[in-house]
Order: structure tokens, then C-alpha cells, then sequence
């Protein structure tokens, strides 16, 4: 039987305390924050499952750098998943940054639209940026083509660039490919990499403000496959996307307040056997996606001078 998602949690009520929705906010709090973080559920998931200590280390990290998480509408789908609410853990997790003062937004991905217009005048400039991007993100198999075949109108507005005047452009198509979201699809990553693309072509958002979180290797491909799409002399700004352990290492080179035991715990959550990364170490000529070895094995070599450079 294929897995219903449902938008809102049934136990949304139980987080709604502890994450901004109202669209007036999230602007205000876009525009003024340091970073932003979008999460992808399976870093989600690894995080609020972590030790006390080590999230607190990962939430006061949060707080100290000015970060703000946005949870996009498309992973809260995934978070809820085929029961239709959020965990205890997840929950206990939106409480504890919410709690720390870090803000924590649900961004259902349609604001695009309210935030391109504090920069751009005309419905016709706003929804040319998402036909771009989806032309970049799409890919012959996925949910958002699937949607896209099924709907003509839809195509022929977002593919085509007929009737860009249209001001619900965003709603519609989001509202859509959400509709179709399918078990083990890769929608929820899609629609980060869209909402990202869009976000980098504004006005005052510097290289590094916009980030990714992400343990899914597909997710990173999907990212970096679609700036690799876009020709360079038309980018935005520059896009980060951080893994567990790449996150871990950027905090110890950021001299967070971190003992190799606590990054041993916060590495090897949710992974049995050795830890994979893609990255280079002092002697390498090119980027190797096969470095292998234990959690223990790594952080040494992350607290090594020159020891190893996570790229993911």
C-alpha cells in the first residue's frame, strides 16, 4: 500500500509553541539572520536522537553563530512520515532550540513568493526564478515530474513561461508536487534545493548565509548537480552543504567547546561500522569519495593539523 503523507502533523499542536509560521516573522527573521539552516530529515532525525550533552553542544553551536533552522513543509512531511505525527524525540528537539533561543521555522516552501517580493516589483521577475529552478532541479524520474506530466496547465506556466503575471504560481505548484509525494521519493531534498536555488539570487544574501544539513549523498548530489546546471556567470551566492561529520569538523576549526569523545558520540549517531566521507588528507591530489574508517579514527584525524578535509 503506497504511504499517505499528510502537510500537517497531527500532533503539530504539541511544536506549534516552538516554531515560527506566521510568514510576516519568517521574513523579518530570514533577512536579519546570519545563516540559515535547512534541514533534511534524515539529519533531523540523526541530531534529535543524540546524546543530552551533544545536543546541547549542537544547539548552543546554533545559538552562538546566529543560525536559524528552517524546516521546509516537505521534510515536516517526511518527519511525520506514514504515521501522521511527529516523534517524541523530534518534538523534545524543536523544544530544546526553541528553548535556547534559536529560531526554528517551518517553511512551507510557497513563501518563496512573499520573500522575493520584499526585493523584486513584478509577478513576472518572482516566477521567472522558479521556472528556472525547477528546470534545473527536475529530473525524468521524480515526483515533481510526474506532476508535471500530469498537469498541463501547470507545465505550460512553470516549464514554458506562459502567464508569468500569475500571482498563486508558487502555491500551485507547490501545493501540487506535495500532493504527490511518494514513500523512499526524493521530494523533500528537490524542493531544499529549489527553495535555495531561489534564495541565493537575492539582493544582500551573502556566500555561506544559506546552508544545507544533510547525511543523504543523494541529497548532495541533487544540490550540486543543479548548480553545476546553472552557467557561472549567472549564480547566486554560494551554497553550504554540511554532513554530520563535516558539521563536526567546522565546529572543532570554529573552537567550539568540544572533546573528542563528545565528537566520537556526535559522529557515530545512528551509524553502526565505519564512517564514510568524501574528502582529501595531506597527501591526496584530488578528492576521494572512499575514505573509510571508524568514528574514533576520524576524529583524530579531524583534530590532526592537516589530518583530513570533510567535503562530505
Amino acid at each position: 500500500m503506497a504511504t499517505i503523507y499528510t502537510e500537517t502533523p497531527g500532533n503539530f499542536c504539541e511544536i506549534e509553541a516552538f516554531v515560527k509560521i506566521e510568514i510576516k516573522e519568517i521574513k523579518s527573521i530570514f533577512f536579519s539572520a546570519e545563516r540559515v539552516f535547512f534541514y533534511d530529515a534524515c539529519s533531523f532525525q540523526r541530531h534529535s536522537n543524540l546524546a543530552d550533552k551533544e545536543k546541547r553542544i549542537l544547539i548552543k553551536y546554533f545559538k552562538d553563530r546566529g543560525i536559524v533552522i528552517f524546516i521546509s513543509r516537505g521534510i515536516l512531511m517526511e518527519l511525520a512520515s506514514d504515521q501522521h505525527k511527529l516523534t517524541e524525540e523530534y518534538i523534545e528537539f524543536f523544544k530544546e532550540m526553541s528553548g535556547a533561543g534559536v529560531n526554528v521555522v517551518i517553511f512551507n516552501e510557497e513563501y518563496l513568493y512573499d520573500i522575493l517580493s520584499e526585493c523584486f516589483s513584478t509577478n513576472e521577475k518572482i516566477n521567472e526564478y522558479l521556472m528556472w529552478a525547477v528546470r534545473t532541479a527536475k529530473s525524468p524520474v521524480s515526483t515533481i515530474e510526474e506532476t508535471l506530466n500530469a498537469d498541463g496547465k501547470l507545465t505550460s506556466e512553470v516549464m514554458k513561461g506562459k502567464n508569468l503575471k500569475s500571482s498563486d504560481l508558487y502555491q500551485r505548484f507547490f501545493t501540487a508536487v506535495r500532493g504527490n509525494k511518494e514513500h523512499d521519493d526524493n521530494l523533500g531534498e528537490e524542493l531544499i534545493s529549489i527553495c535555495v536555488h531561489i534564495l541565493s539570487y537575492l539582493p544582500g544574501v551573502g556566500d555561506g548565509k544559506l546552508c544545507v544539513l544533510t547525511d543523504d549523498k543523494g541529497a548532495v548530489g541533487k544540490i550540486g548537480s543543479m548548480m553545476g546546471r546553472t552557467n557561472p556567470h549567472n549564480r547566486g551566492a554560494r551554497i553550504i552543504v554540511f554532513s554530520t561529520p563535516k558539521l563536526v569538523q567546522h565546529m572543532f576549526q570554529e573552537h567550539v567547546e568540544i572533546s573528542e569523545a563528545e565528537m566520537i558520540n556526535f559522529i557515530s549517531q545512528g551509524v553502526s561500522g565505519n564512517i564514510a566521507v568524501m574528502g582529501t588528507t595531506a597527501f591526496d591530489l584530488k578528492v576521494d569519495e572512499k575514505i573509510s574508517m571508524t568514528s574514533r579514527e576520524l576524529v583524530q584525524k579531524i583534530m590532526e593539523p592537516n589530518g583530513i578535509n570533510i567535503i562530505f
